[in-house]
């Protein structure tokens, strides 16, 4: 069964994998493991307002963002990739970026927990 939420889905998961529950799990695994890491490194670089390092960072967290549908995280995401100047803008959109990914990380655990362990 096809966890449902108003904040982020799993629709393309399971569409690239045939509901195979493992590769998803694996995946849900994977960004949930990397969400505190996240968290820390957009907190650091907001206060260091380092714009080029963010870009880094924002590109390496970006498809997965993407593939779990993290809903106003693609915008976020595109509008700071476009940024050219750290500015309170920026500064509003780190932290909402960070709290959207604060608020999902118990609740994707909690998918994780709900799911299958072997393929259906």
């Amino acid at each position: 069964m096809q966890p449902e939420h108003k904040l982020y889905t799993y629709t393309y998961l399971y569409k690239i994998s045939n509901s195979g529950s493992s590769f998803i799990r694996k995946m849900i695994s994977l960004f949930v493991s990397s969400l505190s890491e996240y968290v820390i490194e957009l907190e650091a670089l907001r206060a260091q307002k380092n714009l080029p390092e963010l870009k880094k960072v924002l590109h390496k967290m970006k498809p997965s963002v993407m593939n779990l549908e993290v809903k106003g995280a693609g915008d976020i995401l595109k509008s700071l990739s476009n940024a050219t100047s750290w500015n309170s803008e920026t500064d509003q959109k780190v932290n909402r970026l960070k709290e959207i990914f604060i608020t999902i990380k118990p609740m994707m655990e909690e998918d994780l927990a709900n799911l299958g362990e072997d393929d259906q």
